[in-house]
């Protein structure tokens, strides 16, 4: 049997560590203009990005109780508590297990005023495959999708089904919202699937821009293919 350390001093050393290593950071922002859209026009947000890039935004994102998802088991409440630790909100729940319960809790924190973050392939992939909760929960909740998403100039890509990134000390990091998206409540079955497409596309283009730009090159761009 594997031994795990205790959540609770795990999470918190895990806090510590983004804390100290995101205050190294240097960060530059692109498309707040598309943030500010969203909320002018009177949603809620879903923040909507790749479950390989929830690091940095982890930490430029922390102390605005943003809810965000976690299931139950040791790797997703170890993540949860962690976040809660930067000013996250906590859910329980699994969009794998009990997707129907995890969207009523989703829409209940929406419901509530909050804005939710969603690893939109998360929690175990595919990677770079948009599932369709973040277009159900702007329909029924009447919440805007803004696509986000961030890369680093120094780096390391964890060899794990979501590579995920960790920026190095002192490294540039570039952290982009793209156009949001509206979902009619309405919206039929092919419209909707439409919309979940189009933010795979936004996201995709995103994050291999970003990539591009920051110097990356071949199989260092996303969606970091296996070859």
């Amino acid at each position: 049997m594997r031994l795990r350390p205790h959540r609770g001093a795990a999470s918190l050393l895990a806090s510590l560590l983004i804390r100290c290593l995101g205050m190294t950071w240097r960060i530059e922002w692109r498309g707040v203009e598309h943030l500010e859209a969203a909320r002018s026009a009177g949603g809620r947000i879903v923040y909507a990005f790749w479950h390989g890039r929830l690091l940095v935004l982890s930490w430029s994102h922390r102390g605005r109780a943003i809810q965000v998802l976690a299931s139950d088991h040791y790797d997703g409440d170890l993540m949860g508590r962690t976040i809660e630790r930067l000013g996250f909100g906590h859910l329980k729940g699994s969009t794998t297990r009990g997707g129907a319960r995890a969207l009523r809790t989703l829409l209940g924190a929406i419901g509530r005023g909050s804005d939710v973050g969603l690893t939109v392939d998360g929690p175990r992939g595919p990677r770079g495959r948009v599932a369709q909760g973040a277009i159900e929960l702007a329909r029924i909740g009447g919440a805007v999708v803004v696509p986000i998403t961030d890369a680093a100039r120094r780096r390391a890509l964890v060899c794990s089904w979501d590579r995920l990134q960790i920026p190095a000390p002192f490294t540039r990091v570039v952290i982009a919202y793209g156009e949001p998206l509206s979902v009619p409540r309405g919206a039929s079955a092919d419209e909707r699937e439409a919309l979940r497409a189009e933010l795979e596309r936004r996201l995709h283009r995103l994050t291999a821009d970003l990539d591009l730009e920051l110097g990356h090159a071949g199989e260092d761009v996303w969606p970091h293919e296996d070859r």
